[in-house]
């Protein structure tokens, strides 16, 4: 059976509580960036549906469609009665602005892709 990413979500920071819940807290969509260079460490929450097993990748691209990083394959036992939950966090060095895309491959075929904006302007990772 195929698996489907049902969620993908950029934040600070993600993990699950010792109840099992999931929390992942500061949301965002763009980055502000004084110069460039710009390197940021983000938190990234996945969920998957399916069964069987399944192998995915998490990766970003550059606003060219070029891979700048991305995960280790990592390979899920899905069940179909329970969505699966992953959290991860990559670090990324942005030589210039624009559109990137955060993107879910599973078994080597892509399943989900969000933007990421990364413009010139106040770097809330580093405020100080």
């Amino acid at each position: 059976m195929d698996a489907e990413v049902t969620a993908l979500l950029l934040g600070q920071d993600a993990f699950r509580d010792e109840r099992g819940r999931a929390h992942v807290i500061g949301i965002f969509d763009t980055v502000g960036a004084p110069q460039f260079p710009m390197s940021f460490q983000f938190a990234i929450y996945c969920r998957l549906h399916g069964e069987g097993e399944h192998t995915f990748i998490i990766s970003v691209t550059d606003p060219n469609g070029n891979e700048v990083v991305h995960s280790e394959p990592i390979t899920a036992q899905l069940l179909p009665v329970q969505g699966h939950q992953f959290f991860m966090s990559l670090g990324l060095q942005a030589e210039h602005d624009g559109l990137f895309k955060v993107r879910v491959s599973v078994d080597g075929e892509l399943s989900r892709e969000v933007p990421l904006l990364i413009e010139k302007g106040p770097d809330e990772w580093h405020p100080n």
